[in-house]
This record gives C-alpha cells, structure tokens and sequence, in this order.
C-alpha cells in the first residue's frame, strides 16, 4: 500500500486526476457495491496469505488470520474513504498522499504489535 501510494498509483487512492475516479465511483451505486465486494475478496485473500504465512491452512484460515486480515483491510478502507473525500475537497494530493503515508504507517504498527504471530 504504502509503495503504491508512494509512486502514485491508481490503487493508492491518491494522484493528479484522481477525484473524477471517486466521482464515477460515488455516483454509481453498481460499482459502490463492485467496491464492496473488492474489499471482501480482498479480505479473503489476505486471512489465506496471513494464514499461510503463520503455518496454517490457507484453505480454512483461523480466527487469527480472518482478524488479522479484516483489521488490515478495514484500516486501508477507512485511509481511502478519508482520501477520497479529502480529494473531493479539493485538497492537495501531495498533503493528503504525505498524510495518508503516515496514517497507513502508524496502523500497520499498531497492527504488527496486535497480531505478532503475522508481522
């Protein structure tokens, strides 16, 4: 996440351009919902590969592993909710991708020492 957002790719949320993207997105609700089952799929995946990672069965991740990878997920989401309404605001990307950096950061700490068993 943190190297998409740096080299300003689409899916770091953040770049020149990028509120017509939200824009397209907030004003359809077929491709709200795509959105929401994009996260979903990419929790799934996650809890499989955090699984797999701790010596589990990435076909039936445990609760560790479905935690870990909902928290994660949960904390990307609320950065491009935030990202996206700041962008809409007219914000400068370069204040926003600076702040979203850091806010990515400091969650995925928090998350490191949470669940040390995926670090």
């Amino acid at each position: 996440m943190l190297a998409l957002l740096a080299e300003r790719h689409p899916l770091g949320g953040v770049g020149e351009g990028s509120e017509h993207f939200w824009r397209t997105v907030l004003d359809s609700p077929a491709l709200r919902a795509r959105g929401r089952e994009a996260v979903e799929e990419m929790e799934g995946v996650l809890a499989a590969l955090l699984a797999e990672a701790a010596g589990g069965d990435a076909e039936r991740p445990g609760h560790e592993a479905r935690l870990g990878a909902a928290l994660t997920v949960a904390a990307i989401r609320v950065a491009y909710v935030d990202t996206a309404s700041r962008q809409l605001g007219g914000d400068p990307v370069d204040e926003v991708a600076v702040e979203q950096a850091e806010v990515l950061r400091r969650t995925f700490d928090a998350l490191e020492r949470a669940l040390p068993g995926f670090a």
